[in-house]
């Protein structure tokens, strides 16, 4: 029960930082229609947040997926629709599932939800 009470305060921040990713302006129609080319394998590794961006991404080989923002990390896989140009990411403990567009340019990743902010990262 304790480990319960423990985890509350982090799945609600989890909670705030995704609802504020997902205000803004729609992502330019270049990123909704996948304005850049990508694969899997070209997002496998370690991205380190740029600008204003706090979080670490991990993406594996086998498909998992960490989002690590020191005060809260997200854990899950992840799928890629290369034809749609979008990175999707399952949340392991609570369901919760992000479809973002994807630009990749060499080691600049950015990554949006449909009406969020962009999260900018590169790779380390």
């Amino acid at each position: 029960m304790k480990k319960i009470i423990k985890i509350i305060p982090i799945v609600l921040m989890l909670f705030v930082i995704m609802s504020i990713s997902a205000c803004g302006e729609p992502a330019d129609t270049a990123a909704q229609t996948g304005g850049s080319s990508f694969t899997a394998a070209d997002l496998v590794g370690k991205w380190v947040g740029t600008g204003d961006e706090i979080s670490t991404l991990t993406f594996g080989k086998n498909g998992s997926y960490k989002d690590d923002a020191d005060i809260a990390v997200i854990e899950g896989t992840y799928t890629v629709d290369e034809a749609a140009g979008t990175l999707t990411v399952y949340e392991k403990d609570y369901g919760l599932v992000f479809v973002y567009s994807v630009e990749l340019s060499g080691k600049n990743l950015t990554i949006q939800t449909d009406y969020g902010l962009p999260r900018t990262f590169r790779k380390k």
